[in-house]
């Protein structure tokens, strides 16, 4: 095993973290000091090689054609585990609380709260990122205000690491599909399933096109990429009931505005009359969709 380590110069830095949420799933981590305005990216790979390939890919998005040289030293088994786990920390939301597991002893959870316990691997995080915890946020907020019905079933398009998906089961929501398109997430949902003991959630490998047909839902997350959330509008709303939410995330604030834009147009086509309501973190952003009179 080893650890790359690369500084970053500062007007790169928020390029970097766009194109670093558009290859996910990898192996990287991007640090920054904003006491000393200083950033590096670090990686953890098998070998070199590995290691220059990933940042091919990822500087071919970034359109840098020089790739720069990269520092990289050697990791026993040891301090991979030490150095994998200090990047990612306890965080709640309200009452829930996300803990990895390696914090399962140390972590005081208050009586009559949430948890749920993640061994996320390096390539998905913990649901630290703004998108996933813009997700987050709604599933925990109206999960207070929703009608039990409602809560009837989920669908999680683009599961990650199963975050979404086995917190809105811990949350009393009954039938959940959660889908995505690399095994690698669905292996590694299915092995946060069971360290929480929980066989509700069914985790399938899965495009986005494999889940149309007859069936709807009444909540629908499609935490992914604006330009595929434009792409599968038409798709998306009509898998969402006549009272159902539609959750968009994975868009960059300075896409928002236009994909909000397009979904209302999309909507008034299909003619399905509904709310919609946009939250902000940072530099992404979050399209909720309250259906009120669905097709």
């Amino acid at each position: 095993m080893i650890k790359v380590h690369l500084p970053i110069e500062e007007n790169l830095v928020e390029q970097l973290e766009d194109a670093l949420y558009e290859i996910t799933p990898h192996n990287w981590v991007l640090h920054f000091r904003h006491s000393k305005s200083t950033s590096f990216l670090e990686g953890y790979f098998d070998t070199s090689l590995d290691a220059e390939e990933s940042l091919k890919e990822l500087f071919y998005t970034l359109e840098i054609i020089e790739i720069p040289e990269l520092l990289i030293s050697e990791l026993d088994q040891e301090d991979w585990v030490n150095s994998y786990k200090k990047h990612f920390h306890p965080w709640s939301i309200g009452t829930f609380h996300w803990v990895p597991i390696w914090c399962k002893k140390s972590y005081i959870i208050p009586k009559d709260n949430f948890r749920l316990f993640l061994d996320p691997g390096m390539a998905f995080g913990t649901g630290n990122h703004e998108t996933t915890k813009l997700c987050l946020e709604e599933i925990v907020e109206l999960n207070e205000k929703i009608p039990n019905h409602l809560k009837h079933n989920f669908l999680d398009i683009g599961c990650g690491s199963g975050i979404l998906a086995l917190t809105a089961s811990i949350l009393g929501f009954e039938e959940i599909l959660a889908i995505d398109n690399d095994p690698l997430a669905i292996k590694v949902s299915q092995e946060n399933a069971e360290m929480n003991d929980n066989n509700k959630v069914n985790f399938k490998t899965a495009d986005l096109d494999t889940v149309t047909g007859n069936k709807r839902y009444n909540f629908v997350v499609a935490n992914i990429q604006a330009d595929i959330l434009q792409k599968n509008a038409e798709t998306l709303i009509t898998l969402v009931n006549n009272d159902g939410v539609l959750i968009l995330s994975g868009i960059l604030s300075k896409e928002c505005s236009e994909l909000d834009q397009y979904f209302k147009a999309t909507l008034k086509k299909l003619g399905v009359d509904s709310k919609t309501v946009i939250k902000k973190m940072n530099d992404w952003s979050l399209i909720r969709i309250q259906m009120l009179n669905a097709n």
